[in-house]
């Protein structure tokens, strides 16, 4: 299958789960939207499985990839400090929907857990020594200022504007450690 089509059939998975959610990725809902017949669906994704494994891993490509424009370079490649910046400008803008019922689906399922969890291991500072550590601790403290951020219109009702997304990126930013530079 062309990079494009399979491309183009996981968008079209994200728009299902976006509109209607997971119980509406079928066979039948994703051939129709994509203009393909089942069976040319059921040979490039086996089982519905592999269809909402893909569409896992096609998400957590695209916010990687969106991480690595923000913070300059890769994980690997940027400092600590610099990944943290990056997780409060990419959560400037707010979690769809999709993105939300996907964090939530992937919690219950160790498989599609593990697709996201190797992505936050690179991204996000390790959880081991915030009890210990003051610095572990503030800078795991932007990272929840960060995830908060990007949740934050579904979670506490209050739609924030852009301006005051802003403004809270750039207080959290203040409040990462200087030795993570």
């Amino acid at each position: 299958m062309r990079t494009s089509k399979r491309t183009a059939i996981l968008d079209t998975i994200v728009e299902i789960i976006e509109t209607n959610g997971f119980s509406e990725v079928t066979y039948e809902n994703v051939a129709t939207q994509c203009g393909m017949s089942k069976s040319g669906l059921i040979y490039h994704f086996p089982s519905r499985e592999d269809m909402i494994r893909s569409v896992h891993e096609h998400m957590a490509q695209l916010w990687e990839e969106e991480l690595i424009e923000a913070a300059g370079g890769p994980a690997e490649e940027v400092s600590p400090a610099n990944r943290l910046r990056a997780n409060l400008q990419v959560s400037l803008d707010t979690a769809t929907r999709a993105e939300l019922l996907m964090s939530i689906d992937s919690a219950a399922d160790p498989e599609l857990r593990e697709i996201w969890t190797r992505l936050l291991r690179r991204w996000n500072p390790p959880v081991e020594q915030i009890a210990t550590d003051e610095e572990a601790c503030m800078a795991y403290v932007v990272q929840m200022i960060s995830d908060g951020l990007w949740a934050n219109d579904y979670l506490n009702g209050n739609q924030l504007t852009k301006a005051q997304r802003k403004a809270i990126a750039e207080a959290a930013a203040k409040l990462i450690p200087e030795s993570m530079e």
